[in-house]
């Protein structure tokens, strides 16, 4: 009977593999036909009749009517939204609030997510998710044993209007069709309580207990927390002397490049699979579509419209915005998307740059605020992200999380790149963790390898360790606990840097 019911829901799978096919043969089509909907949808509503978007229908009319907005220019609209006004940037009735707190910088921000965004955005990503995960392997059994996933938090109802507000993950997980939940742990409930600590610890004590668990899914820093949690209770020496048919990990959120010899020797099984995908509070982006993969394929029939910004361009002011038929290989874009939640032409804050143009394919290389160019370096997050890799495998250690910012220059001393590091497991010598990921991240940028050759212009990079558990405490001081709380990787300032360094000699003076 179970194996009827798995197959019964790869039948149901067909459908999404049929259109990811068509990423493949038609992708500028699927973007006119989708823009085309959306303006159809959306004409009528405030900030259609305001833009004066009746019967446009292509990407160079709607272009020249919406300029470019980030969330606080956004804010009027929104405003009126969170007062409850209908038919403000969607027809469609606002269901949640997706909390998305990015980083420790700035007040946390609300995204309206519909009805039609929730279905025809992230569940259905959802799906073709899974669908990708069939076509890699067949044999998989996600409908006939159990998967265990750890979203975000449900919080309080937001304050002016009683919408209810969560991370993106709880709202999917709200959202996970009632024919599939037998087949997912925890409860609802349980998955979506905004405490982590908490529901870490629930978790483990229900999952120890649980054998059939197939696949997992989740955020790797906080599922990793759990396993550590699970492997503690059970006493076993890896996740698959608990759960001996594990088959796939489905990720995002965070580079996976520093957790994935964690990852390995956690899951000791050649074959295990890693799904990574591109799912923002705004909208399910991308996902893995080969197992050696280290790219995404775009998804191009999500109720999502994408423009891209060149960075060089967007960092002189000037927004003007290409489609997806015009992009390039190997160049950083400002993703700019307009969605069926009501987004239009809308600055993600995300960086991009395509590795194929035939299918589009991408890759996440930073935020369009975090990069540091303290001393002519540009360094990007993707490059800090490669050479953390390569120091770790080098040096056996392991990182949980990091902050850089520049050491600026002055009369005694040469500039240098500070960086803060907890790490979940030391390197056996410091220094020689310090000078290979200086090296690598020479190999990874040429500019910062000319500025450091003979130490011309900036000196070695110096790592400072911080104790366990260390920005976990700093993101709670700062009111950021949650799923969508993160680190900044890259400060091109120093406001970061000073305040962790203050702490350290607080609790320094403490001890």
């Amino acid at each position: 009977m179970i194996n009827f019911i798995n197959n019964l829901f790869k039948v149901h799978l067909k459908k999404y593999e049929a259109e990811l096919a068509l990423h493949y043969e038609l992708p500028e089509q699927l973007q006119v036909d989708t823009l085309a909907n959306l303006l159809v949808t959306m004409e009528g509503t405030a900030f259609g009749q305001d833009h004066h978007l009746a019967g446009v229908r292509h990407g160079a009319g709607f272009a020249e009517r919406v300029p470019v907005r980030n969330y606080d220019e956004l804010q009027p609209y929104l405003r009126r939204m969170l007062r409850g006004e209908d038919n403000v940037l969607s027809p469609d009735r606002v269901r949640w609030l997706a909390q998305t707190a990015g980083t420790t910088s700035g007040q946390s921000k609300y995204v309206p997510v519909t009805r039609d965004n929730i279905q025809e955005c992230h569940v259905k990503g959802s799906w073709m998710t899974l669908a990708m995960l069939h076509m890699q392997r067949e044999d998989l059994k996600i409908f006939a044993r159990k998967n265990l996933l750890i979203g975000g938090g449900v919080y309080d109802p937001h304050p002016d209007n009683g919408f209810p507000v969560a991370d993106i993950s709880a709202i999917l997980v709200h959202s996970i069709p009632l024919v599939v939940r037998p087949f997912y742990i925890p409860d609802v409930k349980t998955a979506t309580l905004p405490n982590y600590e908490r529901k870490v610890r629930i978790i483990a004590e229900m999952a120890a207990r649980e054998d059939s668990i197939t696949m997992l899914g989740g955020v790797p820093t906080w599922n990793l927390a759990l396993y550590r949690h699970i492997l503690e209770i059970t006493g076993a020496s890896n996740l698959l002397e608990v759960w001996p048919n594990l088959q796939a990990y489905i990720h995002g959120g965070v580079s996976f490049g520093p957790y994935r010899e964690t990852f390995r020797r956690l899951i000791p099984k050649p074959d295990f699979l890693y799904q990574e995908v591109y799912n923002a509070s705004e909208g399910y982006f991308a996902l893995q579509d080969g197992e050696e993969r280290d790219d995404m394929l775009l998804l191009l029939t999500n109720g999502i419209y994408y423009e891209f910004i060149p960075f060089e361009q967007f960092r002189s002011g000037d927004r003007t915005a290409i489609p997806l038929s015009e992009v390039e290989e190997d160049v950083p874009y400002a993703l700019v998307i307009t969605t069926n939640a009501g987004l239009y032409r809308y600055l993600v804050g995300d960086l991009i740059t395509f590795t194929t143009r035939s299918p589009y394919r991408i890759k996440i290389v930073g935020r369009t605020q975090e990069f540091i160019n303290a001393f002519g370096e540009d360094l990007l997050s993707e490059n800090v992200e490669n050479a953390l890799v390569k120091a770790c495998r080098e040096t056996g250690a392991v990182v949980k999380d990091y902050t850089i910012a520049p050491y600026y220059l002055s009369e005694r001393e040469r500039g240098r790149h500070q960086w803060f590091i907890e790490f979940l497991e030391l390197p056996v010598e410091q220094s020689v963790f310090t000078r290979s990921l200086d090296l690598a991240l020479q190999r990874e940028n040429s500019n910062y390898a000319q500025k450091r050759s003979n130490d011309f212009a900036i000196s070695e990079l110096e790592v400072i360790a911080l104790p366990p558990g260390f920005f976990q405490q700093w993101l709670r001081r700062k009111g950021k606990v949650g799923g969508q709380s993160k680190v900044p990787k890259l400060a091109n300032h120093r406001h970061f840097a000073d305040e962790i360094l203050a702490e350290i000699n607080t609790m320094i003076g403490e001890s």
